[in-house]
C-alpha cells in the first residue's frame, strides 16, 4: 500500500511539473529562437477587411422611381499584396474585392438590376485593374432624371495614391455609358 501511496505522489508531482507555465511566460521571439525556425520563415496573413461586408442604400427619386444600391465585398476575389517588415518576415494583406449591385424600379415595375464590378471597367492599363480594388458606388440624385440615372464608382490600389474615378449614367432599359472623370 505504501508502494501505490509513493506512486500516486510521483505521478502528481510530475503532471503538476509539466503544465507549461515556464513556456507561458515567454515572448513570441523567444520560442522561435528556441526552434529551429527563424522570424523570417513565419507569414503573417491579413484580410481586410476581416469580415465580409455588405451596405444597401435604397433612395427614392421621386414618388415614381426607387434606387437600391447595394454594396457588398466579394467572398472569393482578393488582391493580394506582398510586404517584407523590418525582420524580413513576410506579410501578405489580402483586400477583399467589392462589387455592387444596382436596382432601378420606376411606378413598381423593375426596370433593371445591374453589377458594377472592375470587370466592367478593364482597359489597357492592366497593371492599374489587377491591383484595383472598387471603393464607392453612389447615385447622384440631383443630375438623374426619370429616364437618365447617373452613378459615381471609384477604384483604387491598395497602399497606393493611384485611383481612377468614373460616371455611369443608365437608361430605363439598363444600357450604360461610362466615362473617366478623374485619375491620379
Amino acid at each position: 500500500m505504501k508502494n501505490y501511496i509513493f506512486f500516486f505522489f510521483i505521478l502528481a508531482l510530475a503532471f503538476t511539473s509539466c503544465d507549461g507555465r515556464n513556456r507561458a511566460l515567454e515572448s513570441n521571439e523567444e520560442r522561435v529562437s528556441k526552434s529551429k525556425l527563424s522570424i523570417t520563415d513565419i507569414e503573417v496573413i491579413k484580410y481586410i477587411p476581416e469580415k465580409p461586408i455588405r451596405s444597401i442604400t435604397d433612395t427614392i427619386i421621386d414618388s415614381k422611381i426607387n434606387i437600391k444600391v447595394s454594396y457588398y465585398s466579394s467572398p472569393n476575389k482578393t488582391v493580394e499584396v506582398l510586404h517584407i517588415d523590418k525582420n524580413n518576415q513576410k506579410i501578405k494583406t489580402y483586400y477583399r474585392a467589392f462589387e455592387s449591385k444596382i436596382q432601378v424600379v420606376k411606378n413598381n415595375k423593375l426596370l433593371f438590376i445591374k453589377t458594377l464590378s472592375k470587370d466592367n471597367f478593364l482597359t489597357e492599363e492592366s497593371n492599374f485593374w489587377n491591383d484595383a480594388v472598387l471603393q464607392y458606388v453612389w447615385l447622384d440624385e440631383f443630375e438623374s432624371t426619370d429616364n437618365n440615372y447617373k452613378f459615381y464608382c471609384s477604384f483604387l490600389v491598395p497602399e497606393t495614391e493611384s485611383y481612377k474615378m468614373y460616371s455611369i449614367h443608365y437608361n430605363n432599359l439598363g444600357n450604360k455609358t461610362i466615362k473617366l472623370i478623374e485619375t491620379s
